[in-house]
């Protein structure tokens, strides 16, 4: 259900490497492949700007904003939430997944990796 609204923000490619491979990645990854808008040593400092650019914007123009940026995502729920919670509860009831997650809370690798 992550997929959702990660893939319309995220590097296709990027998307496609980590969803495969599970690497775990850094903040300026996070931020060069668009799955945050950005990473900072000093988030103070990084926040002013954009709390400033927030707090001029008028009510209604923040708003509108708002929709129109969040406009494909919510019509992807829509479209696929259904489908999507389908699988995932298949994929999570499989013995695969419970080997998976036994392996991770056991601090081993799963049986598939060799």
């Amino acid at each position: 259900m992550i997929s959702l609204p990660l893939l319309p923000r995220v590097d296709p490619r990027a998307a496609g490497r980590y969803f495969l491979t599970g690497e775990r990645f850094d903040a300026a990854e996070a931020a060069r492949i668009g799955l945050v808008t950005a990473a900072a040593d000093d988030v103070d400092q990084a926040l002013e700007p954009v709390l400033d650019g927030l707090r001029r914007g008028s009510p209604q123009g923040l708003a509108e904003s708002k929709r129109l940026a969040t406009a494909e995502v919510l019509r992807a729920f829509d479209r696929d939430t259904d489908s999507l919670a389908e699988l995932s509860a298949r994929l999570f009831a499989s013995d695969e997944a419970r080997e998976g997650m036994t392996a991770f809370l056991e601090r081993r690798d799963p049986g598939w990796v060799h």
